[in-house]
């Protein structure tokens, strides 16, 4: 026998599917990282973006970049926090970013973090 799904899952699992559904739909690319994290990237400036500008091409990341959040309780509320790796703090420190509800906002500052501004 599975286990039973409880509301409070159901609640958690809905805004991790409506969030990679939300920065998805702004381009960028989402891999389920744990329970309830998610790992989101931007994508690298296409080779032709840095041609001529060798200042460009010396600064743009070889990867993507990439961010986690996760839903953590803050104040007694579920918010979205941005995941920072702290080898100093057992690996990892968050930090709030908005209410789990607040989808959208939160989706556009992922997406500022993530991706790249464009060369033109």
């Amino acid at each position: 026998m599975g286990a039973c799904p409880t509301p409070h899952r159901e609640t958690l699992e809905h805004a991790l599917r409506a969030l990679a559904d939300a920065v998805t739909g702004l381009g960028l690319h989402v891999v389920p990282t744990g329970p309830l994290t998610l790992a989101v990237s931007g994508e690298p400036p296409a080779p032709e973006e840095q041609d001529g500008d060798r200042l460009a091409a010396l600064l743009a990341p070889a990867e993507p970049l990439t961010q986690s959040v996760t839903i953590e309780s803050h104040d007694g509320r579920l918010w979205w926090c941005w995941v920072w790796t702290d080898p100093g703090r057992d690996g990892h420190e968050s930090e709030p970013i908005r209410p789990v509800e607040e989808i959208t906002e939160v989706a556009r500052r992922i997406r500022t973090v993530v991706a790249l501004p464009s060369a033109t």
